[in-house]
């Protein structure tokens, strides 16, 4: 058997927990992982974002530190980039670790919120983050430091991940066998996405799909603590619904969780965590006639433990032309 190093990446607020970044990523050095914390590319903006994407989907393991700042907001989704970057992890399958100051500890103003609304906001995130069950509470340093350093081990133990290893350590033999079982794997694929091709397009030749200005009932329920669950009905024509769903997948595919949020942020605003959708497969539903109508693709991760939706160039098509300004059209002058 052979030793692997396992990628793991620090996120935090940057500049208030610039020490505790950097004593994690001397942790991690002597338990011999490889940190990715992007110390020197720090999420401002969307096309920053895209690139940190990449760089988590690389990790074996993510670690979430949260002090008493929320972060920069990123004006589409009006969630902080950390909170995103954890979204994004959560999604793509990756094991999260979080570590949040204890709330009785007092902070200098510089590294403490605020504004009402930021604190809101921080304080929706770190409950949000507490649920999950690799979470744990620190107030010194010190205390970071160890609680850090144990549960990596903890999660490397317990926890699989493919880790990283030298090409070296892979005799030619080994290499062989797994070149066949992927190139058996891929012929089973592709016979089966053949085959359920043949069957789409014999649907769509019985069938002339709706889209456009369909109208789609949608049943919700907003829960309130306290009170009784009320219920209620929107409608939304298919246009309108996609519209949502392509511009969220700008360049990347997304899981049918983040779509879902996606839609009820967008279609319920600001208290959107109040809201559930009363079909629980409304999604599904949605997503399968996009697909049907050729306007997204569906595709499992490589450890087969999330679908991914993604759009086709006809989707990128149907999108563009709902949102791009002609030259024409601009400032409602003609050439």
């Amino acid at each position: 058997m052979t030793d692997k190093k396992y990628q793991v990446f620090i996120s935090s607020t940057y500049a208030d927990l610039k020490e505790e970044r950097r004593k994690i990523l001397d942790v991690l050095l002597m338990a011999d992982c490889i940190p990715a914390g992007m110390e020197a590319f720090v999420a401002s903006d969307t096309e920053q974002f895209e690139v940190i994407k990449k760089v988590i989907e690389l990790c074996d393991y993510y670690v979430l530190i949260i002090g008493k700042r929320y972060g920069s907001i990123n004006p589409s989704t009006g969630l902080s980039y950390t909170e995103m970057e954890y979204e994004y992890a959560k999604d793509f399958g990756i094991p999260v670790l979080v570590f949040a100051l204890d709330e009785s500890v007092t902070l200098p103003e510089d590294k403490t919120e605020t504004d009402e609304e930021r604190i809101a906001a921080l304080a929706s995130f770190r409950k949000k983050a507490l649920t999950n069950r690799l979470a744990t509470i620190w107030k010194t340093q010190e205390e970071l430091v160890g609680t850090v350093a144990v549960s990596i081990m903890r999660a490397i133990k317990e926890i699989q991940r493919p880790g990283w290893q030298r090409a070296t350590e892979y005799d030619e033999a080994s290499l062989r066998r797994e070149i066949m079982d992927l190139q058996t794997k891929n012929s089973k694929t592709t016979a089966e996405l053949n085959t359920v091709q043949k069957e789409l397009m014999a649907l769509k030749t019985e069938t002339e799909l709706a889209f456009e200005d369909y109208k789609v009932r949608i049943d919700y329920t907003r829960h309130v603590t306290g009170y009784a669950p009320t219920h209620g009905r929107i409608d939304r024509t298919f246009t309108e619904l996609f519209r949502i769903v392509s511009i969220e997948m700008m360049d990347v595919a997304l899981t049918e969780k983040a779509i879902s949020d996606c839609l009820r942020m967008i279609l319920f605003k600001e208290d959107s965590y109040l809201y559930s959708f009363t079909n629980p497969q409304f999604v599904k539903v949605l997503l399968n006639q996009f697909k049907a109508l050729g306007l997204i693709y569906s595709k499992w991760s490589n450890d087969k433990s999330n679908l991914y939706w993604g759009l086709t160039t006809k989707g990128e098509i149907e999108r563009n032309k709902m949102i791009l300004v002609p030259k024409n059209n601009v400032d409602g002058q003609s050439e």
